[in-house]
C-alpha cells in the first residue's frame, strides 16, 4: 500500500474506536495532521466520561513541565490526550523524560508527537518510531491527489468521476483544506443519492478565484509563504485595503500571542477574552499558535506595526509592503 493507503486504513481504524497509547505523526501537511488528531480526540470523547486534553510546542516545554504533563496525575483521575508539536525542539532532558514515558505508557491515555519531518539516522526518532503507531502526514503529490478526492467523498457514500477530479483541482488546486472544503459544499448541495459531475463541481466551485482574509490566514497558520504572498496579491489586485489587511493580520497574530498564555488558559471561557466564541475556530487557534514561538509571534507583530508605519510615512506601494510585512511574519 502507498503512505496515503496506510493513512487512510489507519483513520478507519481510529474513528472505529481503535486507539493506541501513542502516535507519531510526521510531515508538513496541517490537514492531515489536524485530521488524525481530531479523529483521536473525538474517540477519547466517547469512550471516557472526562478527558484532559492539552496541546504544547515542544520547543516552550522543558523537563519539569513535561515530567507532569506525561506523569502527573488529574485532580479526578480522568484519562489525557496530550500532543506535543514538533518534537524536535525538546531538549535533551525532556527527551528522557519522554523516552522514560514511551517504556510503559499507560493504555487509557493518548499521547500524540509530531514532526515536519524526520530523520530516520536519529536515534531519538527511531526509538518513537518502535513505541509509537506511526503516520507520515506529508502533502501528498498531484498524481495523488485523485485517489485522496475519490477516498474522501466514498467515506460520504458518493462517488466521482475523473473529469469531475480533473474540474476539482482547477478550481481548488492541490491544497487538502480547500479541496475538503469545496467538497462538502458539494456534498451538501447535492441530492442525497448523486455521484458528483464536473457539472456539480462548476455549479459549486467554478468560481474565478477570489480569495478571502480568511485564506491568508491560514497560509499563515500553515506557515505556507509563498501561497500567503498568492493570496495576498489577489486580495489587493481585487481592491482589499491593505490597512484592513495589516489590521486584520495584527488582530489575528496578537490572539495567537494572547493563546501562548498559561494563565489564560486556565480560565473558564478564555475564548471570550480573545473574542473567538466559535470552539472548533478557537480550538484551531490555539493549534496554530502552539505551532509558532513566542518570539516568532512577537517578531509577526512588529513586522505589522512595521507595514502600518510604512503606510503612514512613506510611498511604498500597497503590494510591496504587504509583501516585506509577510516576510516579517512568516520568516520570523
Amino acid at each position: 500500500m502507498s503512505w496515503l493507503s496506510d493513512y487512510n486504513h489507519e483513520m478507519a481504524t481510529i474513528r472505529n474506536g481503535n486507539v493506541q497509547p501513542v502516535y507519531f505523526l510526521y510531515g508538513n501537511d496541517f490537514y492531515l495532521c489536524d485530521t488524525a488528531i481530531r479523529a483521536i480526540r473525538e474517540v477519547m470523547k466517547k469512550k471516557h466520561a472526562s478527558c484532559d486534553y492539552n496541546y504544547i510546542n515542544a520547543s516552550d516545554t522543558d523537563a519539569p513541565e513535561l515530567q507532569n504533563h506525561l506523569f502527573g496525575t488529574s485532580l479526578f483521575q480522568t484519562a489525557s490526550c496530550l500532543v506535543i508539536n514538533n518534537i524536535k525542539g525538546l531538549l535533551p532532558s525532556a527527551r528522557k523524560v519522554l523516552n522514560a514515558y514511551l517504556e510503559n505508557p499507560p493504555a487509557e491515555n493518548v499521547l500524540i508527537l509530531t514532526a515536519d519531518e524526520i530523520d530516520y539516522k536519529n536515534a531519538f526518532y527511531k526509538r518513537i518510531k518502535e513505541k509509537a503507531v506511526t503516520l507520515m502526514t506529508t502533502s501528498p503529490f498531484e498524481n495523488e491527489i485523485p485517489a485522496w478526492i475519490r477516498n474522501y467523498t466514498a467515506e460520504r457514500g458518493r462517488d466521482i468521476d475523473a473529469t469531475a477530479i480533473s474540474e476539482l483541482m482547477r478550481c481548488a488546486g492541490s491544497d487538502l483544506t480547500n479541496l475538503s472544503n469545496e467538497l462538502d459544499k458539494i456534498h451538501l448541495y447535492l441530492p442525497e443519492d448523486a455521484n458528483i459531475t464536473d457539472k456539480d463541481v462548476r455549479m459549486v466551485s467554478g468560481y474565478s478565484k477570489t480569495f478571502s482574509i480568511e485564506h491568508i490566514l491560514d497560509a499563515i497558520g500553515q506557515k505556507d509563504k509563498s501561497r500567503a504572498v498568492a493570496i495576498a496579491k489577489n486580495l489587493i489586485e481585487n481592491g482589499v485595503s491593505e490597512v484592513y489587511l495589516i489590521v486584520a493580520l495584527y488582530q489575528h497574530i496578537w490572539k495567537l500571542l494572547m493563546l501562548k498564555d498559561p494563565r489564560l488558559l486556565k480560565t473558564p471561557d478564555y475564548g471570550k477574552v480573545v473574542r473567538v466564541y466559535n470552539p472548533k475556530q478557537l480550538e484551531q487557534m490555539r493549534t496554530v499558535s502552539a505551532r509558532y514561538t513566542f518570539g516568532q509571534l512577537r517578531s509577526a507583530i512588529n513586522a505589522l506595526v512595521d507595514a502600518d508605519r510604512r503606510v503612514k510615512t512613506t510611498s511604498c506601494d500597497p503590494l510591496s509592503n504587504m509583501m516585506m510585512a509577510l516576510e516579517g511574519i512568516m520568516c520570523a
